[in-house]
């Protein structure tokens, strides 16, 4: 079998990279055994679909996550686990969803537009960048962010009403992680644990003082989680 490489960003705040679905990817590998080697590439637009992660295995590249996740459960034999056949699945496929879609809205928003995540952020491109290409980089990247944002509704908020819904998502999470050995999955950790703390452990992780983050910091299920989830960085 050809060597499979991952692209992820590289990595920020002791995470194996900062990016939120490849942190999904790279959990479901390591909890499968799947031997890979991750390469850091922090610009997206030279994946197959411009965004990140991606996997480059022969003559094979292929973006998203889950598109991914689904084609290596296949080559090795493993049951295909985005999958949606019973209550339960049904059930955390709208986890997923939430978190994945609603809620990462809320992570860029921290990120990138709060003051304290805007300067880290800032701070990021400008220790890789020169110093004249880094602001230019950083002024981009802001605002592109920033109409992103407002175009899916989350940044027509003000910023107190983004903050209470992602700190009642999060208290909605921490009552998920009750019971069940307190993994998200049934049987374990599996594809919703590794998809939700993909979103999450980002905002637990990094040091920058933001509302929603300071909550999940807050909350001890999510803290034992997030510490039983967190791969190896890799040199």
């Amino acid at each position: 079998m050809e060597p499979l490489r991952v692209f992820t960003f590289s990595p920020a705040w002791g995470l194996p990279t900062a990016g939120p679905f490849a942190l999904k990817l790279l959990a479901w590998l390591n909890h499968n055994g799947i031997d890979y080697h991750q390469v850091f590439e922090d610009r997206s637009d030279r994946g197959p679909l411009g965004k990140s992660p991606w996997i480059e295995q022969g003559n094979l590249r292929l973006g998203d996550s889950d598109a991914i996740i689904r084609h290596l459960a296949a080559q090795h034999g493993l049951p295909d686990p985005i999958l949606c056949e019973n209550a339960g699945q049904a059930r955390n496929l709208g986890l997923r969803i939430a978190f994945e879609e609603r809620f990462h809205q809320i992570l860029e928003w921290e990120l990138f537009v709060h003051p304290e995540g805007r300067r880290e952020v800032r701070s990021m491109v400008l220790a890789q960048t020169p110093p004249i290409v880094g602001q230019l980089v950083f002024a981009s990247m802001a605002r592109h962010f920033a109409r992103q944002l407002h175009a899916r509704g989350i940044g027509r908020l003000q910023p107190e009403q983004i903050a209470d819904e992602g700190r009642r998502l999060l208290d909605a999470l921490a009552l998920c992680l009750q019971g069940r050995d307190n993994w998200l999955d049934e049987a374990g950790p599996g594809i919703t644990d590794f998809a939700v703390w993909g979103q999450v452990a980002p905002l637990i992780a990094w040091p920058m003082k933001s509302p929603v983050a300071d909550h999940a910091k807050s909350l001890p299920q999510l803290r034992d989680w997030h510490d039983r989830m967190r791969p190896p960085i890799r040199s």
